[in-house]
């Protein structure tokens, strides 16, 4: 962490850019509006999915234990395998996009006051776990390509279907969550593909590398 801050990757101007892509940009914006819509239509059924979810959980009780975690530590894998040309701007990117999200998620959990289905405290919507997951999924999925995309956003689906299973999140917090993440993860995208096209003159080959070390 001390390394990150250090390096600076962390930037408050970066961070308002992206924030500002949220609404600036078709794609995100459309994410984030039908998030709305089908989050609304989703409401609809928050009661009847919990009623069911308490006479039957809607997964194993380890699979949901394994949801939440990664819903909480699926970024870590954007910092271990960051590596080459475009680490930087790599890290970057998410790191950057990881606490937007952290802020505009906890900013609209204060302002809706929403109550958990458990009834522990006020901040139901939208599911942090949730948008965490979906981000970490989309910011691996505009670096490395579908290959690694594609099982990190069925990662991010376990990890909402199972604060439903946990029961501390309504199905309509689950699916804002999710449109919340995808949103700022694709936002930030923008400026990470025009830092790479400014510096490197063109976009990388989407691949995936896993580094690892050992230390005696």
């Amino acid at each position: 962490m001390l390394n990150i801050i250090n390096s600076q990757t962390v930037s408050s101007e970066y961070m308002i850019d992206g924030f500002e892509n949220i609404l600036n940009y078709k794609d995100s914006r459309n994410i984030i509006l039908a998030g709305l819509l089908i989050s609304r239509l989703g409401y609809n059924y928050d009661d009847y999915l919990q009623k069911k979810n308490k006479s039957k959980k809607i997964m194993p009780k380890k699979v949901a234990r394994f949801g939440d975690y990664w819903g909480i530590s699926n970024q870590f894998i954007l910092w271990s395998t960051t590596s080459g040309l475009y680490r930087e701007e790599q890290r970057k990117y998410a790191i950057n996009s990881f606490v937007v999200n952290g802020m505009v998620t906890y900013g609209i959990k204060f302002a809706t006051k929403r109550i958990r289905p458990d009834r522990s405290n006020k901040r139901s919507f939208p599911s942090g776990h949730t948008s965490n997951s979906f981000l970490g999924a989309t910011v691996i999925h505009n670096i490395y390509g579908a290959e690694i995309g594609i099982p990190s956003y069925l990662l991010a689906s376990i990890t909402g279907l199972s604060r439903i299973s946990d029961n501390k999140h309504y199905l309509s917090d689950v699916i804002f969550g999710a449109a919340l993440g995808v949103a700022i993860g694709t936002a930030f995208n923008h400026l990470y593909e025009k830092e790479i096209i400014k510096i490197h003159g063109s976009l990388p080959k989407k691949s995936f590398k896993l580094n690892y070390s050992w230390t005696f």
